[in-house]
């Protein structure tokens, strides 16, 4: 018989200026119809802990299946392990004094180019500056989001690759609830 494993979910571009709505409380009553447990969300942008009985690929699919089910919607889910939410957070390369809010981790889906990547770390990003370690992209913005091209749409383009972010806040957050 299968074991539970804990699973950390971030759910791609939802509840973002009224598009893709999924309400926090419905998504978890659904995850545990569909048999996950211990289901907890954190805030309203698609961060979610729960258990599971399948392995990482399955548990993605099983839940990219319910929220088109159910929310007919067909949006990049990203399913983490603890250890890959620990070894995330142990590869940051910024200091520890690095503002959280202002320190990004971006979980990348799929193969990356070098070609692509090379052409990125050539271009001019400001005070803006980026490490890929693995499957995630660190990005550290000293000005704040808002006066930077640096976000998580800004790599999918030059990447041409799926992603989703979180501040170092959210990753701790996370980190704590599992």
């Amino acid at each position: 018989m299968a074991e539970w494993q804990k699973f950390v979910v971030f759910l791609r571009g939802i509840n973002v200026s009224g598009k893709n709505i999924i309400k926090m409380e419905e998504l978890k009553k659904q995850l545990s119809a569909a048999g996950f447990s211990e289901v907890l969300t954190y805030i309203q942008s698609g961060n979610i802990v729960f258990n599971s009985l399948y392995n990482k690929e399955e548990t993605e699919r099983k839940v990219s299946e319910l929220i088109k089910e159910r929310f007919q919607l067909d949006i990049p889910v990203f399913v983490l392990s603890s250890e890959d939410l620990t070894q995330a957070l142990a590869n940051n390369p910024f200091s520890a004094d690095s503002e959280p809010s202002k320190l990004f981790f971006t979980f990348l889906k799929g193969e990356l180019s070098s070609e692509l990547l090379e052409k990125l770390r050539q271009q001019d990003h400001g005070e803006g500056v980026f490490h890929l370690e693995g499957n995630v992209l660190y990005f550290y913005l000293p000005e704040g989001m808002a006066r930077s091209i640096m976000n998580n749409n800004y790599f999918e383009k030059k990447l041409k690759i799926t992603a989703t972010g979180r501040n170092l806040n959210t990753v701790n957050k996370m980190m704590s609830m599992i």
